[in-house]
C-alpha cells in the first residue's frame, strides 16, 4: 500500500472550505482536465456516509472509471471515501480539515495500492503513480484555494 499526501492552508472559513471540498460535482473543477474529467453523486445524499460517486478520466489515451462511496463523514472535520469498483487494488481518500477563525487548513491522504496485473498495472510503476496522484492532489488544492479565496 502506498500513502500520498498533500496539506493546504485557505483563508475561508471551514464550513465553506468542507463544502467545496466534499461536493463530489466539485472534482472534475478542481482536479487537472488531464486526470478526471468526470465526477457525479450517483447513490444518496451528496457526501453523505453510504452515498456513491462515479469519477472518470482518461490516461494515457485509456478510460477509466472509479466508483466510490463515502466511508466515514464527520461535518466540518472528515471526509473518508473508498473505492468500490474502479482500476485500483485499493483507494481509500481521507480528508480531514481543521478551521480556526477565517483559516482552514486541509490534510488530503490518498491510501492506495496498484493492481497486480491489468492495464493500470502495465501504465505506472508505482513511483509514476505516486507522483501522478500527488501531482493531481497539489493542483486540485490549489485550484480549491483560488476559488475559495477569490470568493
Amino acid at each position: 500500500m502506498t500513502r500520498v499526501q498533500t496539506d493546504v492552508e485557505i483563508n475561508a472559513p471551514v464550513e465553506r472550505v468542507f463544502e467545496y471540498y466534499t461536493n463530489p460535482d466539485n472534482i472534475k473543477e478542481a482536479w487537472p482536465k488531464d486526470v478526471v474529467k468526470e465526477s457525479e453523486t450517483t447513490a444518496g445524499s451528496k457526501s453523505e456516509p453510504g452515498s456513491e460517486m462515479r469519477v472518470a478520466g482518461e490516461q494515457m489515451g485509456i478510460w477509466k472509471e472509479m466508483r466510490l462511496q463515502v466511508a466515514e463523514k464527520e461535518q466540518n472535520r472528515r471526509l473518508v471515501t473508498r473505492q468500490t469498483d474502479g482500476p485500483f487494488k485499493r483507494w481509500e481518500s481521507i480528508q480531514e480539515f481543521q478551521g480556526d477563525n477565517n483559516r482552514t487548513n486541509v490534510r488530503h491522504i490518498i491510501d492506495y495500492e496498484l493492481p497486480t496485473g491489468g492495464k493500470v498495472a502495465d501504465m505506472f510503476t508505482g513511483g509514476q503513480a505516486d507522483d501522478k496522484i500527488k501531482s493531481g492532489m497539489e493542483q486540485a488544492a490549489q485550484t480549491v484555494k483560488r476559488n475559495l479565496e477569490s470568493r
